[in-house]
C-alpha cells in the first residue's frame, strides 16, 4: 500500500481515536511535592529524589537493511529512568540509565560481493579484532543499523553529572552529557533515529567533561541568552568518520587531545529561538607502531547554526546550517602516506510543525523537514583516492521527512513517519552488493514507519 494512504489512514484513526477520550485518557498532573506514578508504580518526590521515566518504541521499514532480509523491526529505543535532586542549595545531580544500548557498530565478518567498512580485516596492523557474526552485518555505521537510539552511552548510562551553582548565572558541571549542538530531535519533531535528518545525528554525541555555564534571564525570569564552554574528552565523531580504532569502546577517550565546545543559546522574542555552536577537537590516537587508516587521529571541528520560530500559535518552522571538518590529522596523514588536506562536509536543513489542538489536552500534528547534507567522509575520501566501487566526492545525501502525529499532554506522542532518503553510495555500507550480477543495485534506503513516546510528568 502507498505509504502516503498509510499516513493518512493512520493519522485519522488518531485523531477519532484522541478527540472523544481524549479528558478520559489524559493522565491526571501529579502532585508535585507528593508523588508521581512511574508508570504504574506510585514514588514519592521531593527536592533531594526526583524520579521520571521516558519510553521510546518503534516499527520501521528501513530499505537499507534489506540485504539479509532484516529491513522490517519492531525496536525499544528508549526504557530510560531519570534519577535527579538537590543534594544543597548550590549542587545537584542527574543520573539517566538506559538499559538499551544498540547504536555502536559492531565488526562484520564479510560477505563474497559485498562491500562492509566495518570489516576488521582492513586493519594492515594492530591487534586481531574478532568479527561480530550475530550484530556486525545489522550494525554496521549510521547509514545501515536497525538501532532506534542515536546516543552513544557508557553501557547502560546515557548521563551522569553533578551540577554547581556558583551563583544565579554562573554554573559549573561535571560528569557525562548531551553536549548541547544544535537542536535536540525532539525539539524540532523527530522521535527516532529512523526519522532523524543526517546533521540531528551528527551532532547527537554524549561525552565526558566540564561544562561552564552562564545564564541571563529577564527580570521577570524568562531565559534571555545561555552560553557554555565546554572540555569534553573528544571521541565524539570516532565511528562517524571510519575510525573504528580496533573497535575499542566509544566511551573510552582514545588518547586524543581535549576537545572545546562553545554554544549559545539567545531568546531575544518569546516566539524565537537562536542557536550556534562551535566544537574543535580530535577524536582517535596516532598509535606509530601500528599505522592504520581506520585507527587514526582524527579532525572533529563542527560549526552549527540554528533558529526555530514560532510564528503562529499552529505553526512553527526552523533551520539548521551545519559545516563539519574531519579526517585525518597533519601528523596522522603523513604517517600514513595519506593526502592531508581535510574533508569539508557543508549541509543544512529546513521544516516546519503545523499542530492543531483536538481537545483541551490533545493536538494533531505534521512535520515536514528537507535536507541536504555533503557525502564526503574519511570512508568516501579512502575509496575515491584508491579508485574503488566508483566512489567520488563532492556528492550529496538528500532526504525528505514527514511526520504526522497526535500529543497527549506533552506526555504521550503516537506518530507515523515517511523519509524519502537520496544516498549516493549504499553500497559502501553493506546495503547493495558490489560485485556479482546485482552488483550496485537493491532496494532504496528509504525509511517509514510509527513510533509511540510516553514521558512522564
Amino acid at each position: 500500500m502507498n505509504i502516503f494512504r498509510i499516513t493518512i489512514m493512520a493519522a485519522g484513526v488518531c485523531a477519532v481515536w484522541a478527540t472523544p477520550a481524549a479528558a478520559q485518557s489524559s493522565p491526571t498532573p501529579a502532585p508535585p511535592e507528593d508523588s508521581v506514578s512511574l508508570f504504574g508504580l506510585g514514588l514519592s518526590q521531593d527536592e533531594r529524589l526526583k524520579v521520571s521515566a521516558t519510553f521510546i518504541a518503534g516499527w520501521s521499514h528501513d530499505g537499507a537493511q534489506a540485504q539479509l532480509g532484516f529491513e522490517k523491526q519492531g525496536r525499544v529505543a528508549q526504557a530510560t529512568i531519570t534519577f535527579s535532586g538537590r543534594v544543597t542549595d548550590r549542587i545537584s545531580y542527574r543520573l539517566s540509565v538506559n538499559p538499551v544500548n544498540e547504536v555502536s557498530s559492531k565488526p562484520a565478518c564479510g560477505e563474497e560481493n559485498f562491500f562492509f567498512p566495518n570489516d576488521p580485516t582492513f586493519y594492515t596492523a594492530g591487534p586481531i579484532v574478532p568479527c561480530d557474526a550475530e550484530n556486525g552485518f545489522k550494525r554496521v555505521d549510521t547509514y545501515n543499523t536497525f538501532a532506534l537510539d542515536y546516543i552513544n552511552q557508557q553501557g547502560p548510562l546515557r548521563e551522569g553529572y553533578v551540577d554547581w551553582r556558583a551563583t544565579d548565572a554562573i554554573s559549573a558541571r561535571l560528569g557525562r552529557f548531551v553536549v548541547p549542538i544544535g537542536f535536540a530531535p525532539f525539539e524540532v519533531g523527530s522521535w527516532t533515529a529512523k526519522d532523524l535528518t543526517r546533521i540531528q545525528r551528527l551532532n547527537a554525541e554524549a561525552n565526558f567533561g566540564l561544562l561552564l555555564g552562564y545564564t541571563h534571564r529577564r527580570a521577570a525570569g524568562e531565559t534571555l541568552f545561555e552560553a557554555a564552554l565546554m572540555g569534553v574528552l573528544g571521541e565524539g565523531n570516532r565511528e562517524k568518520d571510519y575510525d573504528w580504532f580496533y573497535f575499542a569502546n566509544t566511551s573510552l577517550d582514545a588518547n586524543s587531545a581535549l576537545t572545546a565546545i562553545g554554544s549559545v543559546r539567545a531568546r531575544p522574542h518569546q516566539a524565537v529561538d537562536l542557536r550556534v555552536a562551535y566544537k574543535r577537537g580530535f577524536t582517535g590516537s596516532k598509535v606509530e607502531r601500528l599505522p592504520s587508516y581506520w585507527a587514526s587521529k582524527r579532525i572533529d571541528n563542527a560549526f552549527v547554526a540554528g533558529a526555530k520560530v514560532q510564528v503562529h500559535p499552529w505553526l512553527s518552522i526552523f533551520g539548521e546550517y551545519a559545516r563539519y571538518v574531519w579526517g585525518p590529522t597533519d601528523t596522522s596523514a603523513q604517517m600514513l602516506g595519506f593526502d592531508p588536506e581535510p574533508i569539508d562536509k557543508p549541509g543544512y536543513y529546513v521544516g516546519g510543525t503545523f499542530e492543531v489542538p483536538v481537545s483541551d489536552r490533545t493536538k494533531m500534528g505534521v512535520t515536514l523537514t528537507r535536507e541536504e547534507l555533503s557525502r564526503d567522509d574519511s570512508l568516501v575520501k579512502f575509496l575515491a583516492v584508491n579508485g574503488l566501487y566508483g566512489v567520488a566526492m563532492g556528492k550529496k545525501d538528500r532526504g525528505t521527512i514527514a511526520r504526522v502525529y497526535v500529543d497527549v499532554s506533552r506526555l504521550v506522542t503516537f506518530g507515523v513517519f515517511w523519509a524519502d532518503i537520496s544516498n549516493p553510495y549504499p553500497w559502501i555500507s553493506g546495503s547493495w552488493p558490489v560485485a556479482g550480477p546485482r552488483a550496485f543495485t537493491g532496494r532504496a534506503p528509504n525509511r517509514y514507519g510509527l513510533a509511540v513516546v510516553v514521558r512522564t510528568p
